[in-house]
Parts: structure tokens; C-alpha cells; sequence
């Protein structure tokens, strides 16, 4: 069964091609959820307290293994090169998401610790152990593209549709909505019913425009200008999301919507 793969900053730390210059990593701990801080309001009369608040601050996530060479030298080598792959700070941290499955998860990290105990008969290999701060959310390495009417032109309003969301914590898309053909369109919206969060867009649209909805980067851009708008930001939930869109037009029209999200991960 090959190896679970681990990597730093495009470094690899499972290497075995070259017997001067093994990294083996064994345990590599980062199912544990992300430290949960919580602002709390405590009755000065009764027991017990309120939570007001809730965010995700950081994670925690350890390797251990082992750095494997044939001489001192090249282990001394090995030692230095492997404390100068973990030296960059906020860097991509990608670990397999099971062994062979070629998929990762990506997390932003920093090394906080590095160990490499000291031991007189340990000559050609030294165990080792990391800790990374990590950001609190892991994300897929490559996005998802959902076309909302399969693909097709969406010609009614309102629109309603149900789609199914990957990850464990919510993600903010990039949302374009191409108007194929208007009448006179004067305003779009889209709801996510699942949580309530809606933005809308009130402008004069002409057939061809294209409607950026950038959640990540929070912006609106209309043919590529900035785009004022009501509303905030839509998230999506993992699983499934009931999204309503509603053209505001006197009369026909058609658009099509294409949703791009990358899968969000405790």
C-alpha cells in the first residue's frame, strides 16, 4: 500500500527515490477540527452563559517520521535541507486525502516547531516530529463548476433549483450569469433560501452582458466594471442549498448561470 502523501511548499515529505536523502512520514495528524473561540455573555445573577459568538481561528496539524540517509554527511545534508523546506511562512501545506488517491486537501501554514532529537547511536537516521499553524480551513487544490438548468438558458422568474455542495464548512463561490437575450431588464437577484443570504444587482442589462458575482474576492463586476449592489455576499453550505434567482424584466428573457466554488474543509 503506497504511502500517504504529504507536501510543503511543492517540497515532497515522502521520499524514498534516493537512499542518501529519505524523508518517511508515518503519522500525519489533521482530522482534528480547528480551535473554536467563543465570545460568551455570563448572567451576573444566575448561573451558566450565553454564546454570542462563534469563529474558527486556527489548526493544528503534526507529522511525525523519520529522515533516512546512508552516512553521517548525508544525513547532516538531509537534516539541513529538510529545517530549509519548512522555513517559508503561510505556505501550502497539500496531504492526500487517503494513500494513492492522488487528491488533496491544501491548507495555509506556517511551521511552528520542528524536532529532531538527538540520539548517540542514531548515525544515518533521526526521527522527527512538525507542528504547523494552519489557517483554520483546509480547500480542495482545484475548483467546482456547477451549470445551474443544466447548462441550459433560464427563462423564468423566479428560477428555483436545488444544488449539492462538497466540503465540511461553507465556501464562497464566483457566481456569472451571462444575459443571453432581455426585454428590459432591470435588476437580478440571487437567494441562497438554505441561509438567507441574498445579493441583488439594479442596473439597466442589455443582451451579451456578463455578471460577475466574486464572493471570495467580494466584488460585482458588470462587463468587467465595478457593480454597486444590496445584499451581502452569498455562501454556500455543504450539501444541499435551495438558490432562488429572480430577473426582474416586463418581458422575455433568457440567461444562464455557471456557479464556481472551491470544496471547503474543518
Amino acid at each position: 500500500m503506497p504511502a500517504q502523501d504529504i507536501k510543503f511548499n511543492n517540497h515532497s515529505l515522502q521520499t524514498t527515490a534516493d537512499p542518501a536523502a529519505t524523508i518517511l512520514t508515518s503519522n500525519i495528524v489533521y482530522n482534528n477540527l480547528p480551535e473554536k473561540v467563543f465570545v460568551l455573555r455570563e448572567d451576573s445573577v444566575r448561573d451558566g452563559f450565553e454564546i454570542v459568538d462563534a469563529r474558527y481561528s486556527q489548526k493544528i496539524i503534526t507529522i511525525n517520521g523519520w529522515l533516512i540517509s546512508d552516512s553521517g554527511a548525508n544525513l547532516k545534508t538531509l537534516i539541513d535541507n529538510f529545517k530549509n523546506y519548512l522555513r517559508p511562512n503561510e505556505a501550502n501545506l497539500d496531504i492526500e486525502i487517503y494513500p494513492g488517491s492522488g487528491e488533496y486537501i491544501r491548507w495555509i501554514a506556517s511551521v511552528r516547531t520542528i524536532e529532531i532529537p538527538e540520539e548517540h547511536w542514531q548515525v544515518t537516521q533521526k526521527p522527527f516530529r512538525v507542528e504547523f499553524l494552519c489557517k483554520p480551513f483546509g480547500k480542495a487544490t482545484s475548483s467546482t463548476t456547477i451549470d445551474l438548468n443544466s447548462g441550459s438558458d433560464i427563462t423564468t422568474s423566479p428560477y428555483e433549483e436545488t444544488i449539492s455542495i462538497n466540503g465540511t464548512y461553507k465556501t464562497k463561490p464566483v457566481i456569472t450569469i451571462t444575459i443571453n437575450s432581455e426585454t428590459s431588464m432591470t435588476a437580478f437577484k440571487f437567494e441562497n433560501d438554505t441561509n438567507d443570504d441574498y445579493i441583488q444587482i439594479s442596473t439597466s442589462f442589455s443582451a451579451s452582458d456578463v455578471l460577475e458575482i466574486d464572493c471570495e474576492n467580494e466584488t460585482v463586476k458588470l462587463n468587467g466594471s465595478i457593480q454597486d449592489f444590496t445584499g451581502v455576499f452569498p455562501y454556500l453550505e455543504p450539501g444541499n442549498n435551495s438558490l432562488i434567482l429572480t430577473a426582474t424584466d416586463s418581458g422575455s428573457f433568457s440567461y444562464s448561470v455557471s456557479i464556481e466554488y472551491t470544496p471547503t474543509y474543518l
